[in-house]
């Protein structure tokens, strides 16, 4: 599949989304806010941390130009039986990267609402440097992203949210490497 098909393809998905949302934004002024979020990583363990800055053009939807790190444990797995051994390592390390996110929910943001959400990003990433993998290396990374979560109102202009996302891309100069990673996150979100 081309560059451009694939873009294309992403251009009339996010149409599709968008125009039922703006047809039923009767009343609602665009926005903005600003977001942190936190939480563990699943499958491999570690922990992701990020800032965000969302546009909201109508009540729905939301645009979010977010910066992110996730650090991920290295692990060493060892099995010995009487049968056969076997090692598995995954490497792990730290990825710092810029996104770009959209977020649709369910009903408008002035009360809660579950929402899906979809995005992509660019970064560079560090693997663990230690005594199993002591040459230090340098990554691109790109990635596509998408999840679901909730979106709670506490006041006025303060709200609270959840989520759960699988990011997937490359890593490496030449996109040699293949990465995934599954952030559980917490957050809390002003919207002005």
């Amino acid at each position: 599949m081309n560059i451009i098909r694939i873009r294309a393809i992403w251009t009339a998905w996010l149409l599709a989304l968008m125009v039922p949302a703006a047809a039923n934004a009767q009343g609602h002024s665009p926005s903005f806010s600003v977001q942190a979020a936190a939480g563990p990583t699943i499958v491999e363990t570690g922990y992701t941390v990020s800032v965000a800055a969302g546009f909201s053009p109508w009540s729905r939807v939301t645009f979010l130009l977010d910066v992110q790190r996730t650090e991920q444990n290295p692990r060493i797995t060892r099995i010995d039986t009487p049968e056969y051994s076997s090692v598995s390592t995954f490497r792990g390390g730290t990825m710092t990267a810029v996104s770009g996110e959209m977020r649709v929910g369910l009903f408008p943001a002035s009360r809660w609402t579950p929402y899906v959400l979809t995005g992509f990003g660019r970064g560079i990433s560090h693997p663990t440097v230690n005594a199993d993998f002591p040459k230090a290396v340098e990554n691109q990374t790109r990635f596509i992203f998408f999840g679901a979560g909730v979106h709670v109102p506490v006041r006025e202009h303060l709200s609270v949210f959840g989520d759960i996302r699988l990011l997937v891309g490359a890593e490496g100069t030449h996109a040699d490497g293949m990465m995934a990673m599954c952030p559980i996150r917490l957050g809390m979100a002003w919207r002005f």
